[in-house]
């Protein structure tokens, strides 16, 4: 029967909690109407307005708990004949006491509501006839939006003769612009005002979004209470969600009186099941518009709300349709040289045309690329990282400095975002920009003082529409529905791409793992097997030296000289190859260590005092433990510190250090010397395998580097340098 006790009811009603005022059960119709419910199996009557006696000359009590019957004995059987369902019925037409009225039925929570208004029938049939082909022709020949609202504004203005007739829009926070606007010439235009979210509660949205068309026929009228059969109404309230008369909240009332306003219609504008606006019609003296009417005015609504849908999906169809053919020439592109972030954001199209975002960037494999107006790629990194925390794939707002608390510095470029994660880990992301966008919204009153406070501190609604002029900034231009599927779509082209490149780049790796352990095997097999002959060549050199190196010419003998030093030569070369193969099968075994006792421990196997006597070295006692296989960090330190021997060998006063360093918050360890350098440009040649920068006057099988590379790899480390012809190098290393 019911929602609920009278616990339902605040026990004061005002501006601080009337977002949570139960207006469907206020228990009070509008004085031009009548009211009556009944149990529809039974039809006694279970409540009636107060002013029912005008009708039937009988008292409220007297009423309560006869039979609805017995009122309208010669048209019951068709008023209960039209009620089938809880929709609202075709109205009967009535004479009571010589006065037309219209009788509408409906079932709502259980009860049959009858209501009765005055009904005087000054329509042509003919007339209104038109006036339904007239706007119909007349919507259907615009696909402008702006020009739809016009229109629907004037037409009604014409067909029911309010005083100013509104196109009222909600914005995502739920606030009020005034978008198109039809008045009396001597009104003050209010087209473009703006107003806040609590002058339509959400309790009240909800009832438009079910009635459709609402009318205040008198706002300085007293409402009519209603009475119940089972005492106090309050305790057992009636739903007056769906009622023509029901009356409306004292705040909302006052809020009219503020305005000056003596009646008022309302049609909710539904777009895709969602409040879109309002038609809010005002007049300036009471005005009663009949139910037939106010079905007009909600056909013309919902003529315009189709037309309106249409209109979007047309634009949103020509949207996604370029989109689509734009996506189609990006992954041409991509395909062409599988280069993502050379696709995306070179050439003529980029992904910057499948939006109306002014910047955009593609973060993928580390590495960003942008294209258009966007922040700094330290700023698009931090930005990722905050985005990474939303819950969803999609991320898009229009306010990121609100919404996201980032710094302002962003607003120029990036105070609208669209992010798309390219997968679950959200390492990988597309995303868009939109700049700050800074205009001057004009209010309806100061939006920051929607309520007034009189002399007995009492709240009510503001008295002032004074026009109130913010600048807004922050915001950018919004994210439409065919951006985001714009942005979705193209995600899922480039999944797919990624997805079809990784298998194939899958099954290479897994050919050239294949390749690299039988190169590895036969590296190790051939420096393995050449000893062998290796050491006949060098002995039987050493026996000819050894027996008849006098009874050689000159040329003999630097024939054998030569044969000995190539022997050593390869035979080092052998030594380092082993090494190198051993280095890359072999697997780390991580553990702390002092890289301090290490490096001593590498001066003293490399008897640097004694082959190098004139090399001062400079060790660093305050370098920090190192995590690492303590025996190929030997082996590195090792092959860093030769290096330094080698090439400061002919300086007259040899310097090498050995320290640590901190480099982007990374600690490093060193190795520096003074010898001779090589130009930067040549940092990478340095590290391939056999490649040397020098010629034969420094020895060396141009290998150590490479192992030194390798190891340092092993530990997901990095190793660098930085040199300058003749004034030595410094290599620095990490070990992950």
């Amino acid at each position: 029967m019911s929602e609920g006790p009278s616990s339902l009811y605040p026990q004061e009603v005002s501006l601080t909690n009337c977002d949570k005022e139960p207006i469907h059960i206020l228990g009070k119709i509008q004085s031009h109407g009548y009211l009556l419910a009944c149990d529809p199996v039974s039809y006694k009557i279970t409540y009636c307005s107060e002013n029912i006696n005008r009708l039937f000359d009988k008292r409220v009590d007297e009423l309560l708990g006869s039979q609805i019957t017995d009122l309208f004995k010669n048209r019951i059987s068709e008023i209960l004949k039209t009620v089938e369902s809880s929709e609202k019925t075709n109205p009967v037409q009535l004479e009571i006491k010589g006065v037309s009225y219209l009788l509408i039925a409906h079932i709502n929570e259980g009860n049959l509501v009858v209501e009765l208004e005055p009904f005087e029938n000054l329509s042509d049939p003919f007339k209104y006839q038109d006036q339904l082909s007239e706007v119909v022709t007349r919507l259907n020949s615009v696909i402008d939006e702006q020009r739809m609202c016009d229109i629907t504004a004037d037409l009604i203005k014409k067909f029911f003769d309010y005083d100013r007739v509104m196109i009222y829009r909600f914005d995502e926070n739920w606030d009020g612009v005034v978008v198109s606007e039809a008045r009396e010439e001597h009104l003050e235009s209010w087209l473009g005002l703006r107003y806040p979210a609590s002058d339509i509660p959400q309790q009240a949205r909800k009832l438009f979004l079910r009635q459709g068309v609402r009318i205040i026929a008198d706002v300085a009228s007293e409402p009519v209470s209603i009475q119940a059969l089972s005492g106090d109404e309050r305790d057992n309230p009636i739903d007056l969600s769906i009622s023509e008369t029901r009356a409306s909240s004292t705040i909302h009332i006052e809020y009219l009186e503020n305005m000056n306003v003596g009646a008022t219609l309302t049609a909710a504008i539904i777009s895709k099941d969602n409040l879109w606006g309002l038609v809010a019609c005002h007049h300036y003296s009471p005005k009663l518009v009949n139910y037939y009417q106010r079905q007009s005015c909600k056909f013309l609504t919902q003529v315009f709300s189709s037309q309106l849908v249409l209109s979007k999906a047309n634009v949103l169809l020509q949207k996604v349709n370029k989109a689509a053919v734009l996506r189609s020439t990006l992954l041409e592109k991509i395909s062409k040289d599988w280069n993502i972030h050379k696709g995306l954001t070179k050439g003529a199209a980029t992904m910057l045309d499948i939006t109306e975002a002014t910047g955009a960037a593609v973060i993928l494999d580390d590495r960003i690329t942008t294209v258009g107006k966007v922040p700094s790629e330290e700023e698009i990194y931090e930005l990722i990282a905050l985005l990474k925390q939303d819950k969803e794939d999609l991320v898009f707002t229009a306010n990121l400095c609100e919404s996201h608390n980032c710094s302002s510095s962003l607003k120029s470029y990036a105070s609208g975002v669209l992010c798309i994660f390219l997968s679950a880990a959200k390492k990988n992301a597309l995303i868009w920009f939109k700049p700050e966008k800074i205009e001057t919204v004009t209010w309806a009153g100061n939006p920051d003082k929607p309520v007034a406070v009189d002399e007995n501190q009492r709240i009510s609604p503001r008295k002032s529409f004074d026009k109130w002029s913010v600048e807004q900034s922050g915001k950018s231009d919004p994210w439409y529905d065919y951006e985001i599927a714009a942005a979705k779509a193209l995600k899922e082209n480039i999944s797919e791409i990624i997805l079809e490149k990784y298998e194939e780049v899958k099954e290479l790796n897994k050919l050239l793992r294949s390749a690299y352990e039988d190169l590895e095997t036969f590296s190790y097999s051939v420096a393995h097997d050449l000893r062998a002959p290796l050491r006949g060549i060098d002995g039987f050199a050493q026996i000819l030296k050894e027996d008849y190196f006098e009874q050689l010419d000159d040329f003999g003998k630097s024939s054998i000289e030569t044969i000995i030093n190539s022997s050593f030569k390869m035979n080092q070369l052998i030594d380092d190859i082993l090494e190198f193969s051993k280095v890359s099968q072999s697997e780390v075994q991580k553990g702390n260590f002092s890289m301090v006792d290490l490096v001593q421990e590498t001066i003293q196997f490399l008897q640097i005092e004694k082959d190098f006597s004139n090399a001062k070295i400079s060790v660093e006692e305050s370098m920090p433990q190192a995590y690492g296989d303590r025996k190929m960090v030997l082996q590195l330190m090792q092959n860093l510190l030769t290096n330094a021997l080698k090439y400061t060998q002919n300086e007259q006063n040899p310097l090498i250090e050995i320290g640590h360093t901190v480099i982007d918050q990374m600690d490093y360890f060193f190795v520096k010397d003074n010898g001779i350098g090589f130009d930067q440009k040549h940092e990478r040649r340095i590290f391939k395998l056999f490649n040397r920068l020098v010629g034969d006057e420094y020895g060396g099988s141009g290998i150590g580097l490479t192992i030194s590379q390798r190891i340092v790899k092993k530990h997901n480390g990095e190793i660098k340098v930085v040199s300058e012809a003749g004034k030595g190098s410094t290599f620095l290393f990490n070990l992950g």
